[in-house]
């Protein structure tokens, strides 16, 4: 199943709620793909979010590195975390554009754009900034707010996506309990074993002692052998 996402609220968007555990083994399996995927751009970019966090808060302490070297390394940091670890991010911000539906994934995107790409012209071309804008040296950037944020929010996902693959997990157990056959009484009164998915609503089915009810139904005669309408 091809991944996709809601429109309006741009969260994943998992198959119908299924009713048999073949639809929840495809709910399991898309959930920890992209629980796979956040999990690898999370742990890949940690480390660069880290040293540009480190470099912005304690770098102008130090006189191992200059100003403009400094503002140039955080960029040269900033720039995978940004540019590859939230390309999902932007993908749903610019699909909450479209569809002018604002959501979360607007907010997200709008705020890590706008540091990362203030703070690129800043490095770039610091004499476009007037001197009041200058901060121990250089022009102030926020490349640490724009790394930092896509961690988190790379954290967040992992998170969600970890509860929602257990929980499909659970769901996948409970449907796989569900019996696969009933019992179907014909017009004639002739019983037949018939797959699930083949019961209508209308049908007569009877539950023997010790069954378990295939389907939500009618009971219309309890005795030893029950027979209940779907």
């Amino acid at each position: 199943m091809n991944a996709s996402h809601d429109p309006v609220c741009g969260m994943t968007v998992k198959p119908d709620s299924p009713h048999h555990a073949k639809h929840a083994g495809t709910e399991f399996r898309f959930c920890s793909a992209g629980l796979t995927d956040f999990r690898r751009r999370f742990w890949w970019t940690l480390p660069l979010s880290l040293l540009v966090f480190a470099l912005a808060m304690f770098g102008h302490r130090t006189m191992l590195i200059s100003t403009y070297a400094r503002t140039w390394l955080e960029l040269v940091l900033t720039a995978p975390v940004v540019l590859w670890a939230a390309w999902p991010f932007f993908q749903r911000w610019a699909q909450s554009i479209a569809n002018r539906s604002p959501n979360m994934w607007t907010l997200i995107g709008t705020g890590v754009g706008a540091a990362f790409g203030y703070s690129v012209v800043a490095t770039v071309a610091p004499d476009l900034f007037p001197e009041s804008f200058r901060e121990h040296g250089r022009v102030a950037v926020y490349f640490e707010a724009a790394a930092i944020i896509v961690s988190l929010t790379l954290l967040g996902q992992i998170l969600e996506l970890t509860a929602r693959s257990s929980t499909s997990a659970a769901l996948k157990a409970l449907l796989g309990l569900a019996p696969k056959t009933a019992r179907r009484i014909s017009a004639e009164g002739n019983e037949d074993d018939i797959p699930l998915a083949h019961v209508h609503v209308g049908d007569r089915l009877r539950v023997r002692p010790g069954e378990k009810v295939p389907v939500d139904g009618e009971v219309l005669r309890a005795a030893r052998a029950s027979t209940n309408r779907c």
